[in-house]
């Protein structure tokens, strides 16, 4: 797998961002990743990359959160009892009608439903890239070993800017002119100061 995304070969599976499980989330790195994970939906939709949306058990953990909900309007979300999005038959053949080889992934819980659709990715032959700071997870501790250990079995684990430039290519372009307000956004953001 090249360490270099190339975006006509990539899809962005969206995993479980949905509203009690959003509440239960990392306080203090909830915002960061909600705001992450709309900047790759975001890069996606710009750079005409297909985007699979799961929820898992909508019934009991509720549907995609509003903040996400209107940066996804028209794709549909598909509803899950495996915790790994890959053991979902509809979910799995949507994911292989793509014929795109690579799976950047964001979402809910990074060492649930995250870290183990990543470990049935891989081992049907899918590249994943992860996104560091468009996973969460309710602890710390849990999302950064997730991300360990994916990036330990063979997943790619980048930053959400580092992703998106890589999709964006190369500067002074409508691609990139469309998509950097985003990032000027996120530099000005207090949370993000040392």
């Amino acid at each position: 797998m090249s360490a270099f995304l190339n975006r006509d070969d990539c899809f962005l599976l969206v995993v479980d961002i949905q509203q009690r499980l959003y509440d239960a989330m990392e306080a203090g790195f909830r915002e960061t990743f909600l705001r992450n994970s709309i900047i790759l939906i975001e890069a996606a939709k710009a750079c005409g990359i297909p985007i699979v949306v799961s929820e898992q058990y909508p019934g009991g953990l509720g549907d995609t959160i509003d903040a996400v909900g209107q940066h996804i309007t028209g794709i549909p979300r598909m509803e899950k009892l495996s915790f790994s999005c890959r053991r979902d038959r509809a979910i799995r053949e949507r994911i292989d009608s793509l014929g795109r080889g690579t799976a950047i992934v964001c979402g809910i819980e990074a060492h649930v439903c995250v870290m183990q659709t990543a470990f049935d990715l891989m081992a049907t032959g899918y590249p994943v890239v992860v996104s560091d700071d468009a996973v969460c997870s309710r602890r710390a501790h849990d999302r950064l070993s997730a991300l360990d250990s994916m990036a330990r079995s063979g997943a790619l684990v980048y930053s959400t800017e580092a992703i998106a430039f890589m999709l964006i290519e190369k500067a002074g372009t409508e691609l990139f002119r469309q998509l950097s307000p985003l990032f000027r956004e996120d530099q000005e953001d207090p949370s993000l100061r040392p």
